[in-house]
C-alpha cells in the first residue's frame, strides 16, 4: 500500500551570492553634439571620467552642479546634456545606495524621456531592490531593462536575479526557463541556478531534469545536507524503492542531513511498500515519535506495520486516532482495529470498531462484514437490542451474504432469549414467513411484552399481546402463565368474571408453573378476592387457604392478607366462631391487620350481643393501636352500642372524640347527628338542636342533613317555634317542601345513569340543572354527571362539576369526588399544586383502605412533581410504613425516597433505595431506577461502578428507550473524563445516529463534537 504523498515543500532558503556592487564596463552611449564644448561641458566630462572609474561619490557632487548650473542660467539649449547629469546622478545614487536612491531613479523615469537610459535605471533600480530583499518590486523593472546595453556578466547577474525574484514569489513558469538558460554555463551562477533548478523540476515532477541538476549540486557545502533528501525522494516517486533504501541508508548512517527525520521515513516507507514491516518500524517510529506534527497517513503506516509484526496494543493506540476519519483510511483503520481488538480479547471495543467501520462505505466489502461483526458482537456482549436491529436490517440488505446463515441463527436464539420485548415484538409482527422456530419465539416475547406493559399499566395492548401468546402454545408453561397475567389484566379492569375464567385456566393442570409473582398464592389469593367480590364467600374460602400454605414473592403480606379475607368469609357466611378464631390468630401474632382483626372480632361480639366485651375490645383497640385507621370507627361504634343499649350519656363523651379528630371526617355528620339525638333523649332539646343545626349547616348535602331537619322541625313545632324552623329553612336554602317537578327531573336523569346510557344522561342533569341550579338534588346531579363525563374521557367538563362537589363539604359524594378531582388534576390537567390540595382532601376524609393508600401515592406523587424533596421524603416513607402494602406501592416508596436522596446528593443511600427498586420490578420505574443507580455513581465520581451501572440499564432493560439512550450517554460521559475518546466517539455517535428521541439525540452530538474537539487539541495530527 502506498501511502507517501508529496510534502509541501519549504522553498529552499537563497543563499548568500556574490551581487556586484557596480556594473563594471558600463559605457553611455552619448549622443553626438556638433558644437564645441564651452566651460561648463568640463564639469559634466570630468564627472563622465569619474564615473567611468568607479568613483562615484565624486562624480555625483560635479553632476550635480552640472544639474544646478542649467538650472540656475536657464540653459535650455544644454537638454541633452541635463538629462545625462540627471541619468548619472540617479546611478550614482543607485550605486552608492542612498538613502533618496530609490526616489532619483523614479524621478528620472518619470520625467526623462530616452529609451536606452530609462533601461540602464531600470536595470539597476532592480538591483536596489534586489539588494534589499524587496524581490517582488524588484521584477517589474528587471522585466522592463533590457540585455542590450549590458555586459555579459550583468546579463547573467540579470537573468539570475529575475529568476530567484519569480522563484521566490512562486512564479516557478518564469523561472523555470531563465534558470535553464544560466545553469549550464561555468559562472558564478552554476551551483545556485541548478538547485534551484533542480528544485523546481523536482516540484513539477520532472524528476529526470531535477536529478541531473542536483547531481551537480549534491556535494556542495551550501547544499550537501538538502539535496541528498530531494534526491532520495525523487527514486521514491520513481517507484525505485531499493535505490531509496541503497542511497539514503549511508547517509543517515553518516548523519548530518538537514531533513533527516523525513529521510528516515522515506526509508521506512519504502520498506513499507516492500512489505519488510520489521526494517520498516524503527524508521517509522523514531519519525512519528520525534516530529511535532504528523499526518494521519504516518499514523496509519505506523499503526499498520505494528499490526503486522504482531505488536496489537501497539496497534491499537495508533488506530484509535483514526476513528474520526470518514474516508477510506479511516475505514480501514477501524476495521483493522476490530481485529486488533478480537485478537486481544477486547470484544467490548472491537464492538465499537466495527461500529465505526460499518458506518463508512468506502469499501463495501469490509462494510458487510463490520455490520455482521457488529451484530454479532452485540449479541455476544448481551447487547441484544442493539443485535436484533443491526442483524434483522444485515438480514435485509445481505440476503445472500456468506454470513446470513450465521445472523439467521443468531437471531433466532435473540428472540428466544431477549428481553427487549418490545423491539422484538415490533420486528416477529413485520415478518411475513413464521417458520416453527421464530413462532415459539414469538409465543414467549409477546408474554414477555404483555407483562412489561401490564407493569406499565398499559392493559389494553397487554391482553392483546397475552392472546398471541396463547395463539402459539408451544410452550405450556408459558400458555399457563399468560393465563395467570390475563386473570390479573382483567381484575385490575375490574372484570371479575373474566379474571376468574382465566385463573380457571391457569389452575387447570394441577401444578401450575410459577415465575416471579405469577405463582400459586398469587393466583389463589387473586381467586378468593374475585369470588369475594361475587359474594361466593363458601367458593373463596378454599382459595384463600390456599393462598396461606404456598411460598413466593410477598408471600408474608399475602398470607396475612388471605387470612384476614378467610375470616372475612367466614363473617359474612356468619360462621362466627370460625371468624373469631381467625381474627384472634392475626392478634395474637400481632401481624400487620391486626387492629382490623380486633376491630371486626368486636363487631361480632355486638352481633352475638355481648356488648360489654365488645367495648373492652373496642378500647383496647385505640390504646393497643393509637394509630390505627380504624380508631374512628371504633368511637363511632362504642357510641352505637350505647345508643343502642340506652345508654345516652355514655355515648356523647366518644361522639365528641370523633369530632375532635376529624371534625370534616365522613363520620362528623353522624357523629353531631347523634349527639343531637343522645342531647334530646336526656332532655336537653336547646342543645340537641344545637348539634342537629351543626349537620345542616356544615353538611347540608350529607343524608344526615334531612335526619336533622326532619328532628329540628319536631322540637320548634313542640316548642313553638315555626317561625324559626322557616327562617333555618330559608338559610339553608331549601324550601318548605320539593316540588314534584324538581324530584321527577332528578329521577329521570338518575334512570338513564343507571341503565348506562351516559350521553342521556349528560344531557338529563344538564336540564335538571338548568332548571333546578339550586334544586335538593343539584349535588347529585352534578356528582352523577361528573360521572359519566369520565366514563366518556371528557375530562375537561368532568373536573369542574367533581369540584362543584366538594364545595358542598361532607356528602356521600365527597370522598369518590376528591379522588377523581385529584386524579384528573395530577394525570389529565398536570396541575400538580391542584392535584395535591384534593389528594390533601382525599387523605383526610378516607373511609376505606383504598382511598387512604390512592390519596399516600398522589401526595407523595404529587410533592415529586413540585421537587418538595423533604416532603418526598416524609410521604416516601410514610408510604413504606403502611401495612401489608402492594408491590407497587413498595415501588412507588423506594423509588421516590432514592429520587429525593439523590437529589439532596445522598448518593450511598440513593443507590440502596433504587436497588431495592429493581428487584421489584422491570417496569419502565425500574429502568429509570436503574439508570438512577448509574447517575449516582457518575455524580460521585465513581467511574467504574457507573460504567457497570450503565451497562446493566443497556442489558437488561432494552425495552425502555428512554433510558437505554441515557444509559448510552451517560457510558459515553464515562469515556469522557477517562479521556477514552474513542469508546466516547463511538458512545454518543450510535446515539445521535440511531435514537429516535430527539433531545437525546440532539445532546449526544453536541457531546460528540466537544469530543472530537478535545481529542483534536491534545492530538499529534494536522
Amino acid at each position: 500500500m502506498k501511502l507517501f504523498t508529496r510534502k509541501n515543500c519549504a522553498f529552499p532558503r537563497l543563499h548568500a551570492l556574490l551581487i556586484l556592487a557596480g556594473i563594471t564596463g558600463a559605457t553611455a552611449a552619448s549622443a553626438q553634439q556638433t558644437r564645441v564644448y564651452t566651460e561648463p561641458d568640463k564639469t559634466f566630462k570630468e564627472a563622465q571620467q569619474l564615473y567611468k572609474e568607479g568613483k562615484y561619490a565624486v562624480s555625483q557632487q560635479l553632476f550635480k552642479q552640472t544639474i544646478d548650473g542649467i538650472g540656475y542660467f536657464k540653459e535650455t539649449n544644454r537638454s541633452l546634456v541635463n538629462t545625462d547629469a540627471h541619468y548619472y546622478y540617479a546611478m550614482c545614487a543607485l550605486k552608492l545606495g542612498n538613502d533618496d536612491a530609490e526616489k532619483k531613479a523614479l524621478e528620472f523615469l518619470k520625467y526623462f524621456n530616452n529609451s536606452a537610459r530609462e533601461q540602464m535605471v531600470s536595470f539597476q533600480l532592480a538591483r536596489y531592490y534586489f539588494n534589499a530583499n524587496k524581490l517582488q518590486e524588484a521584477i517589474p523593472y528587471y522585466e522592463k531593462a533590457s540585455i542590450d546595453n549590458l555586459s555579459n556578466e550583468e546579463i547573467a547577474d540579470m537573468k539570475f536575479e529575475l529568476a530567484y525574484c519569480y522563484f521566490n514569489v512562486k512564479d516557478f513558469a518564469k523561472a523555470q526557463p531563465l534558470f535553464a538558460s544560466i545553469k549550464d554555463i561555468q559562472n558564478k551562477y552554476y551551483i545556485p541556478a541548478n538547485y534551484y533548478y533542480g528544485f523546481i523540476s523536482y516540484y513539477n515532477k520532472q524528476y529526470a531534469a531535477a536529478l541531473s541538476s542536483f547531481d551537480r549540486v549534491k556535494n556542495e557545502p551550501k547544499y550537501a545536507t538538502v539535496v541528498p533528501y530531494y534526491i532520495a525522494e525523487i527514486l521514491y516517486f520513481q517507484g525505485k524503492r531499493d535505490q531509496v533504501i541503497a542511497y539514503a541508508e549511508p547517509l543517515i548512517r553518516k548523519g548530518n542531513i538537514y531533513y533527516d527525520a523525513e529521510l528516515k521515513q522515506l526509508v521506512g516507507q519504502a520498506y513499507f511498500e516492500k512489505k519488510d514491516y520489521q526494517k520498516a518500524l524503527p524508521y517509522l517510529e523514531e519519525f512519528n515519535d520525534n516530529a511535532d506534527e504528523v499526518r494521519r497517513e504516518d499514523v496509519y503506516q505506523l499503526s499498520y506495520a505494528y499490526y503486522q509484526t504482531a505488536n496489537l496494543d501497539k496497534a491499537i493506540a495508533g488506530f484509535k486516532q483514526l476513528s474520526s476519519e470518514k474516508d477510506s483510511l479511516g475505514q480501514n483503520s477501524m476495521y483493522l482495529l476490530g481485529d486488533c481488538y478480537l485478537r486481544t480479547g477486547q470484544k467490548a471495543n472491537a464492538r465499537n470498531a466495527f461500529a465505526f467501520s460499518a458506518r463508512n462505505s468506502s469499501n463495501a466489502r469490509q462494510q458487510e462484514i463490520s455490520r455482521f461483526n457488529y451484530g454479532k458482537l452485540s449479541f455476544e456482549l448481551g447487547y441484544q437490542d442493539a443485535a436484533i436491529a443491526e442483524l434483522t436490517n444485515f438480514m435485509n440488505n445481505y440476503p445472500r451474504s456468506e454470513y446470513a446463515r450465521e445472523a439467521r441463527e443468531i437471531l433466532v436464539q435473540l428472540f428466544a432469549n431477549t428481553n427487549n420485548y418490545k423491539e422484538a415484538i415490533a420486528i416477529l409482527e413485520q415478518l411475513p414467513e413464521k417458520s416453527p422456530a421464530v413462532l415459539k419465539a414469538y409465543q414467549k416475547v409477546a408474554y414477555g411484552r404483555a407483562t412489561q406493559l401490564i407493569n406499565d399499566q398499559q392493559l389494553a395492548e397487554a391482553d392483546r399481546l397475552l392472546d398471541i401468546s396463547l395463539a402459539n402454545p408451544y410452550d405450556k408453561n408459558i400458555v399457563q402463565l399468560a393465563q395467570f397475567w390475563k386473570a390479573e389484566v382483567a381484575l385490575r379492569q375490574n372484570n371479575t368474571d373474566k379474571a376468574i375464567s382465566a385463573l380457571q385456566s391457569y389452575f387447570s393442570t394441577g401444578s401450575a408453573p410459577v415465575s416471579g409473582e405469577a405463582n400459586v398464592q398469587t393466583a389463589s389469593y387473586n381467586m378468593g378476592y374475585s369470588l369475594l367480590k361475587k359474594e361466593q364467600y363458601a367458593n373463596a374460602l378454599p382459595y384463600f387457604e390456599a393462598a396461606q400454605r404456598a411460598s413466593g414473592p410477598n408471600a408474608g403480606r399475602i398470607n396475612t392478607d388471605a387470612l384476614l379475607r378467610a375470616a372475612d368469609c367466614h363473617y359474612m357466611l356468619r360462621s362466627f366462631p370460625e371468624a373469631t378464631a381467625l381474627y384472634d390468630r392475626i392478634i395474637a401474632n400481632n401481624d400487620p391487620g391486626a387492629d382490623y382483626a380486633t376491630y371486626q372480632k368486636s363487631i361480632i361480639l355486638g352481633i352475638q350481643g355481648k356488648h360489654s366485651e365488645k367495648l373492652n375490645l373496642l378500647k383496647q383497640l385505640a390504646a393497643k393501636y393509637p394509630n390505627s385507621g380504624f380508631n374512628n370507627d371504633a368511637e363511632m361504634e362504642i357510641a352505637d352500642t350505647y345508643l343502642s343499649d340506652e345508654r345516652f350519656s355514655d355515648a356523647i363523651p366518644h361522639l365528641k372524640n370523633i369530632l375532635q379528630k376529624a371534625p370534616e371526617g365522613p363520620n362528623a355528620p353522624k357523629a353531631l347527628l347523634k349527639l343531637g339525638l343522645a342531647y334530646f333523649n336526656t332532655d336537653q332539646g336547646n342543645t340537641a338542636v344545637g348539634y342537629f343545626r351543626q349537620v345542616v349547616e356544615k353538611f347540608p348535602a350529607s343524608n344526615e342533613a334531612n335526619t336533622a331537619l326532619q328532628n329540628i322541625r319536631t322540637i320548634y313545632v313542640d316548642q313553638g317555634k315555626t317561625d324559626d324552623y322557616l327562617a333555618l329553612l330559608k338559610s339553608t336554602g331549601r324550601s318548605v317542601s320539593a316540588t314534584a317537578e324538581d324530584s321527577l327531573s332528578y329521577a329521570a336523569a338518575e334512570t338513564r345513569f343507571s341503565s348506562g346510557d351516559y350521553a342521556g344522561a349528560i344531557t338529563a342533569f344538564d336540564t335538571y340543572l338548568q332548571k333546578f341550579p339550586a334544586g335538593q338534588f343539584a349535588l347529585q346531579a352534578n356528582f352523577y354527571k361528573a360521572e359519566c363525563l369520565y366514563n366518556k374521557k371528557d375530562y375537561a367538563a368532568a373536573l369542574p362539576a367533581y369540584e362543584f362537589v366538594l364545595t358542598k363539604g361532607a356528602s356521600p359524594f365527597a370522598e369518590r369526588a376528591a379522588l377523581q378531582a385529584a386524579y384528573l388534576n395530577y394525570y389529565q390537567v398536570k396541575d400538580y399544586e391542584k392535584a395535591l390540595g384534593y389528594y390533601q382532601q382525599l387523605e383526610s376524609m378516607a373511609t376505606t383502605k383504598d382511598n387512604t393508600m390512592a390519596a399516600k401515592r398522589g401526595l407523595l406523587r404529587s410533592h415529586y412533581q413540585l421537587k418538595h424533596w423533604e416532603e418526598v421524603s416524609q410521604f416516601a416513607e410514610q408510604l413504606l410504613s403502611a401495612t401489608n402494602i402492594s408491590t407497587d406501592d413498595q415501588i412507588i416508596g423506594h423509588f421516590y425516597l432514592g429520587k429525593a436522596q439523590q437529589e439532596k446528593q445522598q448518593y450511598n443511600e440513593a443507590i440502596e433505595e433504587f436497588k431495592i427498586v429493581t428487584g421489584l420490578t422491570k417496569s419502565e420505574v425500574g429502568a429509570e431506577a436503574r439508570y438512577n443507580i448509574a447517575k449516582c455513581y457518575l455524580d460521585k465520581n465513581d467511574l467504574a461502578a457507573a460504567e457497570k451501572a450503565g451497562f446493566d440499564v443497556i442489558k437488561n432493560t432494552s425495552s425502555y428507550e428512554t433510558w437505554t439512550a441515557k444509559a448510552y450517554i451517560l457510558l459515553g460521559d464515562v469515556y469522557h473524563r477517562q479521556k477514552d475518546y474513542f469508546n466516547a466517539k463511538a458512545t454518543f455517535q450510535s446515539i445521535a445516529e440511531n435514537c429516535p428521541i430527539p433531545e437525546l439525540k440532539a445532546e449526544a452530538k453536541e457531546k460528540l463534537e466537544k469530543v472530537e474537539a478535545e481529542e483534536k487539541a491534545g492530538s499529534k495530527i494536522k
